[in-house]
């Protein structure tokens, strides 16, 4: 028994050996005592046979009897550190515990006289701050940041007057800063950011610190003014953003400043100030952030001083209007921000020439014009969302656009083709964009899951939803139609009549019906899903550019349309009646307000409405998608063509009552028309005669070729319902086939669709079947097993 009890002694004594055979109250005794209770139980970096002198991290004096350096950073460690164990190191200047998860101190830990450097930085120390860091006496550098420390910085920090570097910041430090601190006058470098500091800095805090080159306040709610910082002579970096200080930025340029963050605070002013104080020396200065203040004024125009310049943000602040600054001479900037900075014109080509540029942020300002080419190598962000921008995104940019980290241009009147994007990109990132993309350069659009057949089920799947359309459009007069004689035409077109004033002839001169419009804050838009929305006729001037022509979507005979975007993102089509109605403004809004009411699914609703002076403005929804048309004839998807819009036409009845009427659909839409109604006295509308239209439309979709006027191969002078019907009847149906869904599916199953919309156009109304007929007929094409 005797021998097997030594043996397991024997055996335990092994799983001690690595870090325990040192000689109790020893330095090395210590160290082991704290590596073990800390979660290194074993580690060949700590061998224990050797003196603990040679271990890592590990540096004694001279005669190697005493531990002045420990640097454990990063080894995992963990929990509490208890009493005698590192604190017994009498002789240690230098403990360096960061990077681990301890969680607490020991209550020795406090006795370290002789400590210079003590980092416990990106810990999970919790707890407040105790007195007894004013027994550091020797202390030079404290860096407590990245843990959960609380409660107040503790006012024995007076007694650290050899102190260089204090590091508190990314804690939950509260109260004001101790005006103990201000003994502190050795100190250089000063970091309490991010924590929960409020009040006032202390009395003489900008001249306690000669030596001081680092300030950090940021993320606090410190109060305050820039005096504070005005007899900082030797700072060269303050940071003070996310604070509540006030008064002019004046006093915090001080001469050797080169990083300066003042952002999120309510500095106020004009900033000409400070651009024309020849005490500072501009050159000097790489980082300048003055965003979310309350400045105003004009912004820098000549950045020539500061040439070194690689960080600017100005945004949000309440600068005066005007043109976009000069910025050329900036050749090491790596980041612009002058979003919300009232920045109007053009954005000048010259940007192009920062070639260090990084990330530049024109959002929400009143620039027009085009986008120049951004040619820059080393460009990341861009955002120029919420402008006024019109013309085409040059290709080359939309090429570099996938590599970036982040872009938006949303809320422009950009176009483009977005080949490279998908829907929810489109959506997200180019919001209110048009994509000029014909359906030939980006098929992607239309790919479906199944793609057995898709191009006749694109067909037919548009032509089922049409049936129901046109069915009961066609039924209240929106299909093929002659124009009742209440809707005689009483005005000249639009283009007939010259020598009236109009948005085309806008300018500033008082001729012109915008100019005409006297304080537009004052005239209201009428929008009706929405009628707290507090907007006015000078949104809609903001909206559309001043009616700029960059904004205009079509001239139609009664008048221009353009698009925009109301306050609130609605993306309209505005459409300014240039003939001026003979109603009274309450008679006027009283039938625009009947015609908002009135609601269907296929019909682009009347949104709202705005009685500018003499003029009426009608406001769509805008037709993001484009529309039949434009999908069948490769026209740029998203862009309406003059008639979208145009045809609309706005009469006076016989009533006084304004007519919201179709001219072409009315004066009877060529191509569309029933032969029946050659006959004078056979005009009326029928179930049969929307039956033709309907066949119409389905000839279209099967062939992309138009009702008249189109290339009909073999025909000179017909139309598309006498060349397909005549291909029909020879059974040579398949030539009117659109080669791009020739070879998508079945052929077969395609000339069966030609036939149905053979039947329906037939000479005789009574030879044509009924819709209810036709839905049969094309659900009997293809079998339900392919669908």
């Amino acid at each position: 028994m005797g021998f097997s009890f030594l043996r397991s002694i024997l055996i335990l004594s092994l799983f001690f050996k690595p870090l325990a055979c040192q000689q109790p109250n020893t330095d090395g005794f210590f160290i082991s005592e704290f590596l073990k209770n800390t979660g290194l139980t074993s580690s060949p970096l700590y061998n224990s046979s050797a003196s603990v002198c040679s271990w890592q991290g590990v540096f004694c004096d001279a005669k190697k009897e005493h531990v002045v350096e420990f640097l454990a950073s990063g080894l995992g460690l963990s929990g509490s550190i208890p009493d005698t164990t590192i604190g017994k190191l009498s002789k240690l200047q230098t403990l360096d515990l960061s990077n681990n998860k301890i969680t607490s101190l020991p209550s020795d830990l406090w006795s370290l006289g002789s400590l210079k450097v003590l980092n416990l930085s990106s810990n999970q120390i919790s707890g407040p701050l105790p007195n007894n860091i004013g027994n550091f006496g020797a202390l030079e550098t404290i860096d407590l940041s990245s843990n959960n420390f609380s409660g107040e910085i503790p006012a024995a920090i007076s007694s650290l007057g050899g102190l260089r570097v204090l590091k508190l910041d990314r804690n939950g430090f509260e109260g004001s800063i101790p005006s103990g601190i201000l003994s502190c006058q050795s100190l250089y470098f000063i970091d309490l950011s991010m924590n929960k500091l409020d009040g006032s800095l202390p009395d003489g805090f900008g001249a306690a610190f000669p030596k001081l080159k680092t300030l950090n306040l940021a993320g606090n709610g410190i109060q305050g003014r820039d005096s504070d910082f005005s007899l900082m002579k030797s700072i060269t970096s303050l940071n003070i953003s996310g604070n509540s200080f006030q008064g002019s930025v004046m006093g915090v340029f001080q001469e050797l400043v080169e990083v300066m963050d003042l952002s999120k605070n309510q500095f106020q002013g004009h900033i000409s100030q400070v651009h024309f104080n020849s005490t500072y020396n501009w050159s000097r200065l790489v980082y300048l952030d003055l965003s979310e203040n309350q400045l105003s004024g004009e912004i820098f125009q000549d950045f020539s001083q500061a040439p070194n310049l690689k960080y600017l943000n100005l945004a949000f602040n309440r600068f005066t209007k005007e043109e976009f600054p000069r910025i050329d001479m900036l050749s090491e900037l790596e980041y612009l921000n002058l979003s919300k900075t009232s920045v109007t014109g053009h954005i000048p080509s010259e940007i192009a020439q920062l070639s260090s540029l990084h990330a530049l942020d024109l959002s929400q300002n009143h620039l027009s014009g085009q986008i120049p080419l951004l040619t820059i190598k080393n460009l990341q962000v861009l955002d120029v969302s919420h402008n006024n921008l019109s013309g085409e995104i040059p290709v080359s940019l939309l090429q570099k656009l996938p590599r970036m980290e982040s872009y938006n241009f949303s809320y422009n009147n950009l176009t483009l083709c977005g080949t490279e994007f998908s829907r929810e990109t489109f959506q997200t990132h180019f919001h209110g964009s048009l994509d000029s993309c014909p359906i030939a350069a980006n098929p992607g659009l239309f790919k479906r899951k199944v793609t057995n057949h898709k191009g006749l089920k694109l067909a037919l799947g548009l032509a089922l939803s049409l049936v129901f359309l046109l069915a009961g459009l066609l039924f209240i007069a929106f299909g093929c139609r002659r124009k009742p004689k209440m809707w005689e035409v009483k005005q000249t077109s639009y283009k007939e009549e010259q020598n009236i004033s109009g948005p085309f002839s806008f300018q500033t001169d008082s001729t012109t019906w915008v100019a005409d419009v006297k304080q537009a804050n004052s005239v209201p838009v009428v929008i009706f899903e929405k009628p707290l929305l507090n907007i006015t006729f000078a949104d809609l001037l903001s909206a559309t550019s001043n009616f700029d022509r960059g904004t205009l979507l079509a001239e139609g005979k009664f008048g221009p349309v353009y698009r925009g975007f109301l306050p609130g993102g609605i993306h309209v089509a505005v459409k300014v009646l240039v003939h001026g109605s003979t109603l009274t403004d309450q008679e006027a809004a009283r039938e625009l307000e009947y015609l908002g009411g009135i609601k269907h699914p296929n019909l682009v609703p009347l949104t709202g409405y705005c009685l500018a002076g003499d003029q009426r403005i009608a406001i769509y929804d805008y037709m993001e998608n484009g529309n039949l048309q434009n999908l069948l004839h490769d026209l740029p998807l998203g862009i309406q063509i003059t008639e979208d819009w145009s045809r609309e036409t706005w009469e006076e009845d016989d009533n006084n009552g304004i007519q919201n009427v179709d001219e072409e659909i009315a004066r009877g839409s060529p191509g569309y028309v029933p032969p029946e109604f050659t006959d004078p006295d056979n005009d009326s509308p029928t179930p049969k005669s929307d039956v033709y239209c309907f066949g119409v439309v389905l000839f279209e979709l099967i062939t992309r070729k138009k009702p008249i006027g189109d290339d009909y191969p073999g025909e000179k002078n017909s139309t598309l319902v006498s060349w397909v019907r005549g291909l029909v009847r020879k059974s040579q149906g398949s030539r009117a086939i659109d080669p791009k869904i020739r070879n998508t599916g079945p052929e077969r199953e395609m000339e069966e669709a030609l036939k149905i919309g053979y039947l329906c156009t037939a000479d005789l109304p009574s030879k044509r079947p009924s819709m209810q007929q036709i839905v049969g007929l094309l659900k009997d094409i293809e079998p339900t097993t392919h669908q």
